[in-house]
């Protein structure tokens, strides 16, 4: 007992082992799927930070675009203020004009816009205002005063952003605006445009392409300076240093790091146009935060799974500790076990003891195996033989598939070559019975041996000395030459033995499909037939010789003269038609053709008895209908089936003439009395034929043979007595004893009536009534 709870407790141990790839799994799946989780957000932060960043340049693209524009389409009168003449200061008003309507269009972006040509004056869009009082009282830049604006008259620069400054409007309003400087020579002087981008809309334009809102942006110059920030917290310089000396090589796109105690992932944009750097800086913990709920399940999954693992565990243990134990019983109780030592079987455990039992049930299956390789072998030999010489038996799929797993047949071109092995008398006297016995055995053996190593072949004993080769083609002129060189190391093999035996080898031509194997193989069966019975080593080839001939000759007319001959009893003329029919195709023909068109004359006969009535199997046995049924039989013989042929004939003559007599009799009766009932509907000869199950011919000769009339007219006159019945016993119309005697012409049916009575209807009522 002790030894079967450590059996029980170590098949245990092996199912609850089973639960470590999940729990392996689990956490490589966690992983993986974080990882995943985690690329696909950084992506999609990065895919937004680049669309804030698109639509940042665009805006800049904009004020840039109409500033260049204003500047080409107010150049005449872009002038130092001094150097206006009176009908030039006449038109000073468009310039604001235009600036006004700048601002409109610009108005979403753009907080204010001013030009100046000197220092004297400043254009906005509201009008015309002193050059002092503007940059002092009416739009003062916290860190760009007066002097400064002067300073940029002699600027060399046509455009440059400056930092962002604190703006105080005149109405007390303070703001932060990036000015964007725009200068041009005008007419020898310079004219610089000034357009200030709020920071506000910037911060928004790009929260609004935020993914989480813990996420935070920061945008900096090229010069690493602050444009913007959304967290205060965040412009510390260090930081911003730490996060331009990591991206600043412009290879890495995002990455993770820790700013004082927290982890972010950081992904950065660098402006190409403008040199601006856009920073997204994310917690970490927003996206841990998102994948719980996944966490959660893939534990919970996990869990549960070994839960279930470790229940299923204690089932499965139960349901093979019990039947491990009974096989044990049953491999102990064989005779091999029990006869063994006792002192071994006590020393041996419960597997040991069963594995010695397995050993054996091994050796018992290694045994049954090859037996049934043996038949399987066997079955697909038979199979690809009845398949090849024409038999509709064979599921030609199970074939290929079989041909396939087998011996490896995969490529879809096949050919087919026939070997004969002929044996002279030297070959029973000089060797030895038993001798001759081994050499036969082996005799496949040794030519498949010598045609394999060239080509994937299959090798087929149709009988004794005379073999099928099945050749699966893979390239066909290669192939071709392989096979050839197979077959010549076959014949110079043998060449040595003529004085015992010749070799005639024919060869088919490569077809492809499964079909292709019935013609390759009549091809070599053709190419066999052409062998010169003078020349001990042949190899032809199907394809050097005329066409085979596949069709016999087998008219009509020849059906008709063996269906006659069957009809008048006489056997020899049915038997001399037979050789004239043989005689004629056999000099054009293949042998195959030959054997099919027996099989054709066989047919013939059966429809002959079939018109009678009677059944070919009711005359031979199950054999020689086999034989004669099929088209292609190279173990039969054209003789021999052709003397089955005749037997059958004999058979059909003799019993036919038994039964001639008594069987026109009867067939003349059921006739008569298949007309009494029916005559009232349309009768013909076709169709009493069928309900009769005979041929027309055969009906209307045997039915003419027993009464001396005709069918035809023996309906007719049927159906006059019941007219004439009906015209003396009733007062119907004649119309309607026209449809009731099956004749559905009024016409007609007077004229029948005037035929076979000389009278018409109405004058044999008339007369007979009287």
């Amino acid at each position: 007992m002790p030894r079967l709870n450590r059996l029980f407790f170590r098949i245990l141990l092996y199912f609850l082992s089973l639960l470590l790839p999940i729990i392996i799994i689990g956490a490589v799946f966690y992983i993986n799927v974080s990882n995943r989780l985690q690329d696909e957000f950084t992506q999609k932060v990065q895919m937004n930070l680049q669309s804030s960043a698109n639509t940042i340049e665009i805006y800049m693209r904009t004020i840039q675009e109409t500033s260049i524009n204003f500047f080409y389409e107010k150049r005449p009168l872009l002038l130092p203020y001094d150097e206006y003449n009176l009908q030039e200061r006449v038109r000073i008003a468009e310039i604001p004009d235009t600036l006004s309507k700048i601002a409109g269009n610009l108005s979403a972006l753009s907080v204010n816009l001013f030009l100046f040509a000197d220092n004297q004056k400043v254009y906005t869009a509201a009008g015309l205002d002193d050059f002092d009082y503007y940059f002092d009282k009416g739009y003062s830049f916290q860190q760009y005063n007066k002097q400064f604006w002067k300073q940029k008259l002699l600027t060399e620069k046509s455009i440059e952003i400056l930092q962002v400054s604190e703006v105080k409007l005149n109405n007390g309003v303070h703001t932060s605006v990036i000015p964007l400087v725009f200068m041009n020579t005008v007419n020898g002087h310079k004219a610089i445009l000034v357009t200030t981008l709020s920071v506000d809309m910037l911060q928004r334009t790009i929260l609004n392409h935020a993914v989480t809102p813990s996420t935070s942006f920061i945008l900096s110059d090229h010069n690493g300076n602050v444009i913007l920030s959304s967290d205060k917290s965040m412009q510390d310089s260090g930081m911003l240093s730490e996060l331009n000396g990591y991206f600043g090589s412009g290879n890495a796109k995002y990455g993770e790091f820790k700013l004082g105690s927290t982890h972010y992932i950081v992904n950065y944009i660098k402006s190409e146009s403008y040199g601006w750097n856009y920073y997204a800086i994310t917690p970490v913990s927003d996206f841990k935060e998102q994948i719980n709920y996944f966490v959660t399940l893939i534990v919970t999954i996990c869990l549960v799974l070994v839960v279930v693992g470790i229940l299923f565990s204690f089932i499965f243990t139960f349901n093979l500790y019990n039947p491990i134990q009974r096989i044990r019983d049953i491999l102990m109780s064989k005779s091999e076990l029990a006869e063994e030592p006792t002192g071994r079987a006590g020393t041996a455990n419960e597997f040991e003891q069963i594995g010695r039992g397995i050993h054996q049930l091994i050796e018992y299956n290694h045994k049954f195996k090859n037996e049934l390789e043996l038949k399987s072998t066997e079955y697909l030999d038979q199979s690809l033989l009845n398949y090849v010489q024409g038999s509709t038996a064979i599921n030609e799929k199970e074939l290929h598939k079989m041909l396939a797993e087998q011996v490896q047949f995969i490529h879809p071109a096949y050919m087919c070559c026939y070997i004969q092995f002929g044996l002279k008398p030297a070959f029973y006297d000089d060797i030895q019975d038993t001798e001759r016995l081994i050499i036969l055995d082996k005799l496949k053996k040794i030519v498949w041996g010598l045609i394999q190593p060239h080509v994937n072949a299959y090798i087929l004993e149709e009988r004794e000395c005379l073999y099928t080769c099945a050749i699966n083609v893979r390239d066909m002129e290669d192939s071709l030459q392989q096979v050839k060189d197979g077959l010549k190391q076959l014949l110079d093999t043998f060449r040595y033995d003529s004085q015992y035996c010749y070799i005639h080898i024919g060869i088919g031509t490569v077809h492809t499909g499964m079909q292709g194997l019935v013609k390759s193989y009549t091809d070599a069966v053709h190419a066999l037939e052409a062998a010169d019975p003078q020349k001990d080593f042949q190899m032809i080839d199907a394809q050097q010789l005329p066409p085979a001939v596949t069709q016999y000759a087998y008219s009509f007319i020849d059906e008709n003269m063996i269906i006659n001959c069957l009809k008048t009893r006489n056997l020899e003329s049915l038997t001399n038609k037979i050789d004239d029919l043989l005689h004629k195709n056999r000099l054009n023909v293949s042998h195959a053709a030959v054997s099919s068109l027996l099989s054709a004359i066989y047919y013939t006969g059966c429809r002959f008895l079939g018109e009678n009535g009677l059944n070919a199997h009711d005359l031979i046995t199950e054999q020689e209908h086999a034989a004669l049924d099929k088209k292609s039989d190279l173990y039969l013989g054209v003789e021999e089936k052709k003397r089955l042929l005749l037997h059958f004939f004999e058979n059909v003559i003799e019993y036919t003439e038994d039964q001639e007599q008594g069987k026109s009799s009867s067939l003349a009766a059921m006739i008569k009395h298949y007309i009494e009932d029916n005559y009232h509907h349309d009768l013909y000869l076709e169709k009493i034929a069928n309900e009769m199950g005979v041929s027309t011919k055969y009906i209307s000769r045997a039915f003419h043979e027993k009464t001396g009339v005709h069918l035809s007219t023996y309906i007719s006159q049927f159906r006059m007595t019941k007219a004439k019945e009906l015209l003396l016993s009733t007062n119907w119309t004649i119309s309607d004893i026209s449809q009731k005697v099956g004749i559905y012409s009024r016409t007609t049916f007077i004229r029948l009536f005037k035929k076979h009575e000389g009278i018409t209807p109405h004058h044999y009522r008339t007369l007979h009534k009287k």
